[in-house]
């Protein structure tokens, strides 16, 4: 690092990272072509005016961080690129924001529509009850997903991917949501959302990774910049963080 902190043409010789930008292309596209195409992209905007995208990088937070969320913004310009931009359907946007979320939570990020309901409740979009709210998700079900293609319509509750990800052991968090009723979920979920946001850059990033994704905790600590095992050192600081925090909120399993 000289100059302006990085030297960008030693950053795209470096095989860890091209490595990552591999990776990160093929956990998006299924397909060897999607995947070499989008590989290719990225590389040439990268370089693209004199790897102005790199130079910008000023410091303020860790270089692999900051290439993380930088190959991953490229990552969705190259699919808007192939595919268009994602699209709410106009049947779903006249039902409201709160028809939106939902929908881009179950359509776009895989969630089941009882974690989208949760969801809503946290953030108030949607304050009815609950039997209401399976009443008037019905057109969302019904809503066309193209940016799945192999999942047509919004007609079955599609499982969270979380619970499939290859993560540290057995996240005590989710054991314990999976055990409360809805109204002590909600929040639950409104102080793990609190507590999230007090902690440091790396740390969300380390949450977000691993429990909100497909992120193995090797993978994650990669792209930090961490051993395996300093990860799940850290990982498990934070989960007692978080779980005393909801025990002192009075959250508990009964």
């Amino acid at each position: 690092m000289v100059g302006n902190l990085i030297e960008p043409e030693k950053i795209l010789a470096s095989k860890e990272i091209l490595e990552k930008i591999e990776a990160v292309c093929k956990r998006h596209f299924s397909n060897e072509n999607d995947q070499n195409e989008s590989y290719v992209f990225i590389l040439d905007c990268l370089k693209a005016d004199n790897f102005k995208r790199l130079r910008a990088y000023k410091g303020k937070s860790k270089l692999t961080t900051y290439l993380y969320s930088l190959i991953n913004s490229l990552i969705v310009d190259f699919r808007r690129k192939i595919y268009g931009r994602r699209r709410i359907p106009a049947g779903v946007a006249k039902l409201g924001p709160w028809a939106e979320a939902v929908y881009r939570l179950v359509c776009w990020q895989k969630f089941s529509f009882d974690d989208a309901y949760d969801f809503l409740q946290v953030e108030g979009l949607f304050e009815e009850p609950y039997e209401r709210y399976l009443e008037k998700i019905v057109p969302i079900r019904e809503a066309p997903c193209r940016e799945n293609p192999s999942y047509e319509a919004l007609n079955e509750d599609v499982a969270n991917p979380m619970e499939n990800a290859n993560r540290f052991d057995a996240n005590p968090l989710e054991a314990l949501l999976g055990k409360l009723d809805h109204q002590r979920r909600i929040k639950a979920l409104t102080i793990i959302k609190a507590t999230t946001t007090k902690l440091s850059e790396e740390d969300q990033l380390l949450i977000r990774l691993v429990y909100g994704s497909e992120q193995s905790v090797k993978a994650a600590a990669t792209v930090i910049g961490l051993s395996a095992s300093s990860a799940r050192r850290r990982l498990k600081r934070l989960l007692i963080r978080f779980r005393e925090q909801l025990l002192a909120e009075g959250i508990r399993e009964a």
